[in-house]
């Protein structure tokens, strides 16, 4: 979350350099409305998020007849488990896990399933959509040649990470230890039987 929110901070700010100064400050003024209309800024902040842990984020560019205003473009976020290919074949080299290439290695199109494969009415015959790549916005870094989808960015840190909990949970308990006002009694009375005589302990003061 705070990767996100100095990335994306309030959001994108459109600057026109137009030689007309009005025609400049009406088109960043319009800009700056859509913007808040489809929240933009909170949109971007989740795409962000989903690089760090899916290692990539997907947004369709739709219509979206509800907005307050003349401009109904929005961007409808997608989880990276959605996208996946229908029907894949490893005799069919046009498709990577959900993305359908041309002969050049371009995307043409995204396999997108309707409801998240974890959902309780989820079928996956029949129930998936395809998107063009003109419609699809697919931000992931790549790290090599052929690479098509994303790495999360936090994959080398979960060895530290459980590292990091056991470190924690080694603290607390130690703490919660230190904490502990424990105390021993020693007797002189024998194993299988009762003493005939206690010697009454010393007093112990605390300070």
């Amino acid at each position: 979350l705070t990767l996100a929110n100095d990335v994306i901070g309030t959001g994108p700010r459109l600057q026109m350099l137009t030689s007309s100064d009005k025609v400049n400050r009406a088109v960043e003024s319009q800009f700056d409305l859509w913007a808040r209309q489809i929240n933009l800024a909170e949109k971007l902040r989740t795409m962000r998020m989903a690089r760090t842990q899916d290692g990539e984020a997907f947004a369709v560019l739709v219509n979206n007849p509800v907005l307050d205003y003349q401009v109904k473009l929005d961007l409808r976020l997608i989880e990276a488990g959605q996208v996946t290919s229908p029907t894949l074949s490893m005799l069919d080299k046009t498709q990577v896990d959900g993305i359908r290439l041309d002969e050049y290695g371009n995307p043409q199109a995204y396999y997108v399933l309707r409801e998240h494969p974890g959902s309780s009415t989820w079928h996956f015959r029949d129930n998936f959509q395809t998107i063009t790549a003109s419609h699809m916005i697919h931000a992931f870094r790549c790290n090599r040649p052929g690479q098509h989808r994303g790495v999360p960015e936090i994959t080398p840190a979960l060895p530290l990470f459980a590292q990091l909990r056991r470190f924690t949970l080694a603290v607390l308990s130690a703490a919660e230890a230190a904490a502990d006002f424990a105390g021993i009694l020693y007797t002189d009375a024998p194993a299988n039987g009762e003493a005939d005589a206690v010697t009454p302990m010393d007093l112990i003061e605390l300070e």
